[in-house]
């Protein structure tokens, strides 16, 4: 049982010796971290020259910073990085909705192109239907006026037939009455009735 307790401790030591060799950059690199967090929140204002004045020695950081003050250090990038957390997680927020909202659009506008698109085909179905039946309708106004023609051209020939006809049997009416007459008047000669 004690065995892997001391495998746990061994790789517990191991990771801490790793750790404390990269130390120095870790620790450079947040003072680095803290520094430029810090320019950041507060800018500095440039300052006219002064070439006028004595060069100051620049005073020297401490090299080996206090547990406090790396502990500080560790809470202002905590800070800030909560703070770049906070605005990025307000912006997936925001654009997530941005997104919804174009979704639901798209799907609107889709399900709207679809619905025009249908109408759009039945509107062109109900045009071809009504052009072919105005086509069959123009195509039965032709033949009724040929029939109305030809009825027009039966009828005349009917009628002139009917009016030679009419000439004919007055002709014969006529001839038939005059040859009637003729004779009567023979039979009446012959009878001498005059």
């Amino acid at each position: 049982m004690s065995d892997w307790i001391e495998q746990y401790s061994a790789a517990l030591t191991e990771r801490d010796a790793r750790e404390q060799a990269h130390k120095v950059y870790i620790d450079a690199y947040t003072r680095l971290a803290d520094r430029t967090a810090t320019l950041a929140a507060n800018p500095p204002t440039p300052q006219p020259p002064t070439s006028n004045l004595p060069k100051s020695k620049p005073t020297s950081k401490d090299p080996d910073p206090t547990p406090n003050d790396l502990l500080s250090n560790l809470r202002a990038d905590l800070s800030t990085t909560q703070k770049a957390r906070q605005t990025l997680a307000t912006q997936v927020v925001d654009l997530t909705l941005a997104l919804t909202t174009l979704h639901s659009t798209s799907a609107t506008s889709t399900s709207q192109l679809a619905l025009l698109t249908r109408q759009k085909a039945d509107t062109e179905r109900k045009l071809r239907d009504r052009d072919e039946e105005l086509r069959g309708k123009d195509r039965m106004v032709v033949l009724a006026q040929d029939e109305m023609v030809a009825q027009g051209l039966q009828l005349s020939l009917a009628e002139q037939k009917g009016e030679g006809l009419r000439r004919e049997n007055r002709e014969l009416v006529a001839r038939w009455m005059d040859r009637m007459g003729k004779e009567a008047e023979r039979v009446n000669r012959d009878s001498k009735w005059e």
